[in-house]
């Protein structure tokens, strides 16, 4: 399995998506077999209510990202939850509801404007594990009042935990997302011949487990193209021993990389963005990059598989 990771070199509107669906589409034009990955995403009920409103029907929580992906890849894609297996809902604070210092402490601490988030768990089945923020639950401080939808959320989990701060936050996370991503990222892996794994803004190591052939870098206006084991490398460097390196961002690593080429990308409408096909064509120089790595992968594993001639 070929596997290509894409970060973002700025924190928001690098262009992954975009990048990622070109990809996605281009290989699959080509002939590959191809597979997806969101390990983890948030959306906000207020600036990304479309992708809400869908998953609110639905009954269900999953990102406007890894449905693009997914449309982009065709065919009949694994469940949304497993390519996706961490999101969250946040939303803004509801300012005509909390007084003026309420606001100023909220505002300092991001788990004031968790909703709640997901993990999906492959063992066996799949699993659904959902953390509430329970300062929020049936509040009148966010944005966001459809409490129903959270509760059917939670009706259909296979386990509930109710976070009382970033702290229980953070503990949920660091104990369900690594199952959750390495479980469903394995099933994805199974299935595929490459998989696109998109990151979570300029996060450049979504799990120390997961393996990269290929790393880009998007920023907008060029993608940047890395080696995956001396990405790795350096991930681990800066790391060291002591820190987190899911904890660490594009600005964190890139001054100690250069990329093995660049990649010019135009600007795209809306029409162009929308359309995977035309998007394929408009970055196919992206795609080839990707395709010509994965072919001399591909010679490689079909290499070490022939076997020995006579005397060889």
């Amino acid at each position: 399995m070929f596997s290509v990771f894409v970060f973002g070199v700025l924190p928001e509107s690098s262009g992954k998506t975009t990048v990622c669906t070109a990809i996605v589409r281009g290989l699959s034009l080509r002939g590959w077999n191809v597979g997806v990955f969101k390990p983890r995403s948030g959306h906000s009920y207020w600036y990304h209510h479309d992708i809400y409103a869908k998953c609110s029907a639905e009954g269900r929580l999953y990102s406007w990202d890894i449905l693009r992906l997914s449309q982009a890849k065709g065919g009949r894609p694994l469940l949304l939850e497993v390519l996706n297996p961490v999101d969250a809902l946040f939303s803004p604070l509801d300012r005509l509801s909390l007084d003026e210092s309420s606001v100023e402490v909220r505002l300092s601490n991001p788990f004031f404007e968790l909703v709640v988030e997901r993990y999906t768990i492959l063992d066996g089945r799949v699993k659904s594990v959902l953390c509430v923020n329970g300062v929020n639950f049936e509040s009148d401080s966010l944005l966001f009042k459809n409490w129903a939808y959270v509760k059917r959320l939670m009706d259909n989990a296979d386990k509930v935990i109710i976070a009382e701060s970033l702290e229980e936050w953070n503990d949920v996370y660091s104990n369900y997302a690594p199952t959750a991503i390495r479980s469903c990222y394995k099933k994805v892996c199974s299935e595929h011949e490459v998989v696109v794994v998109e990151g979570f803004n300029d996060a450049v190591c979504p799990d120390p487990a997961l393996r990269f052939n290929l790393v880009l870098g998007v920023a907008p206006g060029a993608v940047f193209c890395y080696r995956g084991d001396r990405f790795r490398k350096a991930v681990e460097v800066v790391a060291g021993a002591v820190r987190d390196p899911r904890s660490l961002e594009a600005r964190n690593v890139l001054e100690f990389l250069k990329p093995e080429r660049a990649v010019r990308l135009p600007a795209l409408t809306s029409r162009e963005t929308s359309d995977y096909e035309l998007l394929a064509r408009k970055l196919g120089e992206v795609v080839e990059v990707v395709e010509s790595e994965a072919a001399k992968w591909r010679e490689n594993e079909e290499g070490g598989r022939r076997p020995a001639t006579e005397g060889g």
